[in-house]
């Protein structure tokens, strides 16, 4: 199996099951919209998807709060080009990008439950999930 994660070479062949592609495709467009909306409306995605009272904060943390939420978005984004990249041109990298979306979906969906203790259920925690299950989804799928 780990040689199924990490192929001796990396081409453009790929032996999972098709689904796994169109899962992938999927994640990768949601993630893309997470990033962007994250980077380009930021305090958009904070009160709306995190359910973060921007008012009630002085200017000076709602700036440092989107800047954060921004960063955090270029990661996200970072993420979806470079499944982007492996879904064009590397899909032997398949597995492994799965397991690069689980490991940080998973660490996501943490951190969110951890908000969500605070803020509540948010949209970004139902999305979050959602992209987590196709995420293990894509990763047995691929596998087979």
């Amino acid at each position: 199996m780990l040689e199924r994660i990490l192929p001796p070479t990396i081409d453009n062949s790929y032996s999972g099951h098709t689904l796994a592609i169109w899962c992938m495709i999927l994640i990768v467009a949601i993630k893309t919209v997470m990033g962007l909306t994250s980077i380009f409306a930021t305090r958009v995605a904070a009160v709306n998807a995190h359910k973060v009272p921007l008012g009630s904060f002085p200017p000076a943390a709602v700036e440092l709060l989107s800047s954060a939420i921004a960063r955090a978005g270029l990661s996200t984004l970072v993420v979806a080009l470079f499944c982007a990249l492996v879904l064009a041109r590397y899909r032997a990298m398949i597995p492994a990008a799965y397991v690069l979306l689980l490991v940080e979906n998973a660490g996501r969906a943490f951190l969110f439950l951890r908000e969500s203790a605070i803020t509540g259920v948010s949209s970004a925690l139902i999305v979050n999930f959602a992209v987590l299950f196709l995420t293990v989804l894509g990763l047995v799928l691929s596998l087979l």
